[in-house]
């Protein structure tokens, strides 16, 4: 049986994944937060729109994948892997990871994001381009 908490992150992911700003941002409460791998927090729906935006444009092809996700009671875990060639120097860009995320009200209120890039040497451009299609 799927949660509520897991329809959420799967929506976010389809949304996502089609560069669906407005789908996006429909799932998130009125004050997310995103705190990255670095510790680094954008908070507020104004700020973690914009975190997105500059995500879309610098990688127009970028896709994560949803490899597992479990959750319950305003809480979940997900894996995922970002796949995406970035425009600015046109180099693949692979990361995966954990985002922990709390769900209030049906809507995400916070993505603690755990990625950790894969070397570069590891990924090359075709497969990179075969697996965003």
């Amino acid at each position: 049986m799927v949660t509520q908490e897991e329809r959420v992150v799967r929506r976010y992911f389809q949304t996502f994944n089609r560069q669906d700003i407005e789908g996006l941002m429909e799932c998130f409460h009125e004050n997310p937060v995103l705190v990255g791998a670095d510790g680094r927090r954008i908070e507020g729906r104004a700020e973690v729109r914009r975190c997105y935006e500059a995500s879309f444009a610098s990688f127009p092809d970028g896709r994560c994948q949803l490899r597992t996700c479990t959750g319950n009671s305003g809480h979940l875990v997900a894996e995922s892997r970002f796949l995406g060639i970035r425009q600015r120097d046109d180099k693949v860009v692979e990361a995966i990871g954990a985002e922990m995320i709390e769900i209030v009200d049906g809507k995400i209120k916070e993505i603690r994001d755990y990625h950790e890039r894969v070397r570069a040497a590891a990924v090359d451009r075709v497969a990179a381009a075969a697996a965003v299609e």
